[in-house]
């Protein structure tokens, strides 16, 4: 039996045993629900809060946001930086929840109501501050996920360097569309970085 082929097979045993435990072990126990009920509550909140004039940049700012943490979190748990110990659903080591959920929507908000780079460091802070030294601790003590070879620390700073970095990628992606946009979008960007316009009533002036 070739080597490809012993670690399929092992995949396969694992997988089942890692579906059995959740079933009988994670799925609906406490810990399930502190990830579940908090999801729903920020999704909820995202849908009531979020500036709908301006949701084609929000959710491009998320969504690079929950590709980064993807990649960031199928890097550390192989590496066992830190490791889930209860899941919301099967394999998925909560990609659902904190990737998708937690850290998207946190750091919209703080985009959001963040019109300069200095007041967007103010609350992308308070938002990586949130999860690093309050959610983090209150799901550590559950044993929902554990540390190895991390800390609180590392969480913040991971989670602040990443919201920056999805800001300046997605003002970059934002002024390239711009730029060769043949008319100005006013959805674009937030109001102190679109560009000035012209109002529409001037036009109609100079017609008449």
């Amino acid at each position: 039996m070739s080597t490809l082929t012993n670690i399929l097979e092992t995949q396969r045993i694992l997988g089942s045993l890692l579906y059995s435990h959740w079933l009988s072990e994670e799925l609906f126990s406490f810990s399930w629900f502190s990830m579940a009920i908090p999801m729903v509550i920020l999704a909820v909140l995202f849908v009531i809060l979020v500036d709908k004039s301006r949701l084609r940049e929000l959710i491009l700012f998320g969504s690079i946001l929950a590709l980064a943490y993807s990649f960031v979190y199928s890097i550390a748990i192989p590496m066992t930086l830190w490791q889930f110990q209860s899941n919301l659903i099967p394999y998925a080591q909560n990609l659902i929840p904190f990737a998708f959920i937690f850290h998207p929507i946190l750091h919209i908000f703080a985009y959001q109501y963040a019109s300069s780079w200095k007041s967007f460091a103010i609350t992308n802070t308070i938002a990586a501050a949130l999860f690093a030294f309050v959610a983090l601790p209150v799901y550590i003590w559950m044993k929902v996920a554990q540390f190895y070879n991390w800390n609180y620390l590392y969480s913040f700073i991971l989670a602040w360097a990443i919201a920056f970095m999805a800001r300046t990628v997605t003002i970059w992606l934002a002024n390239i569309e711009q730029r060769h946009s043949t008319q100005p979008s006013r959805a674009l960007l937030s109001p102190t970085l679109q560009p000035a316009m012209k109002p529409l009533n001037q036009d109609d002036e100079k017609e008449q």
